[in-house]
């Protein structure tokens, strides 16, 4: 990922101004990967309100930016751009103000659903519960569920709050199955609720066994398209706090949100981000991103509260 540092505490680098024949000209003074007071013409995909040291991550992040700028406009804006661009065709602009930069190569996504782990241990898990994800009470597609923990076997689906929602398909053995992260398991693979676990193995005693797990694309909630929910039995209904998540997203992993430019935060193993200044109008807009597209803008007024959470078993 591309990081870039505040502005005001990178005073130390400056652009190196050289004498030409035209006068007094500004170079591009690259700090690895970015630079101070430069731009690049056209090939936006699109715009996004950002701190100077997130525009870098948030092109990392998604797919197709090869490179971005970052200006004062609107508050603060992250142009992401794509194409295929070098450091030389970057120009300065004499604005400090500024920030530009670009990915050395194009980065496969982080979460691919392409990649198949093999030898994933699993045991059953007994319970009847809710589990730390606190998915809202809703019509489910997927009703297979699993406490996902973070051995060194799953990889790049180790338990994180991001993946709460996401549906794996597993196989054991027994044909593959479509189950939905509900919970968390640190130090764990994928421990299987009873049903689950009952299907997967062929009703096998409880014990240990070792499945291929693969994260998918497939939404886990019967209805079409990403929906902004409230935590449940989270304070509702108050200004100065939201605490909200975007699901079923279609496979595209949730990496951050923002109201008014400022950053929610996780608050415990599930999805949502909290929101705790305000008073925030419910007119605002909720910037979700994700690990590879554009963003999603939603009302705080659209997101819906449930005010219990689904019980699984």
């Amino acid at each position: 990922m591309i990081n870039i540092l505040p502005i005001w505490t990178l005073v130390a680098f400056i652009t190196v101004n050289i004498l030409t024949l035209d006068g007094i000209k500004c170079t591009v003074n690259w700090n690895g990967n970015w630079a101070f007071a430069c731009d690049f013409h056209g090939n936006d995909m699109y715009s996004v309100r950002s701190s100077g040291e997130h525009c870098g991550g948030k092109c990392a992040n998604t797919h197709g930016c090869t490179h971005f700028a970052w200006t004062l406009y609107n508050g603060g804006t992250c142009w992401l751009k794509s194409g295929h661009v070098s450091k030389s065709d970057a120009f300065p602009t004499g604005r400090h103000d500024m920030v530009c930069g670009v990915k050395d190569s194009p980065t496969p996504p982080v979460f691919d659903k392409g990649n198949i782990l093999h030898g994933v241990l699993a045991t059953r898990h007994g319970a009847h519960e809710a589990g730390a994800c606190a998915l809202p009470a809703s019509n489910y597609a997927v009703i297979n569920s699993v406490a996902l923990g973070s051995i060194g076997s799953l990889q790049y689906i180790k338990f994180r709050p991001d993946l709460c929602g996401h549906v794996l398909k597993v196989d054991c053995g027994n044909g593959p199955l479509d189950i939905i992260i509900t919970n968390s398991n640190y130090g764990g693979g994928l421990d299987l609720y009873g049903p689950t676990w009952g299907m997967l193995t062929n009703n096998k005693p409880p014990g240990e066994t070792h499945c291929s797990a693969q994260l998918t694309e497939r939404n886990a909630f019967n209805f079409h398209g990403p929906r902004c929910f409230y935590k449940p039995g989270t304070d509702y209904g108050n200004a100065y706090y939201h605490n909200v998540g975007l699901l079923n997203t279609g496979g595209r992993i949730v990496t951050g949100a923002t109201i008014d430019n400022r950053a929610g935060e996780h608050r415990g193993d599930n999805p949502y981000y909290a929101f705790d200044f305000g008073p925030i109008d419910k007119n605002k807009q909720v910037v979700f991103t994700f690990n590879k597209g554009p963003p999603q803008f939603v009302a705080l007024r659209d997101c819906e509260y449930t005010g219990s959470e689904q019980m699984w078993r």
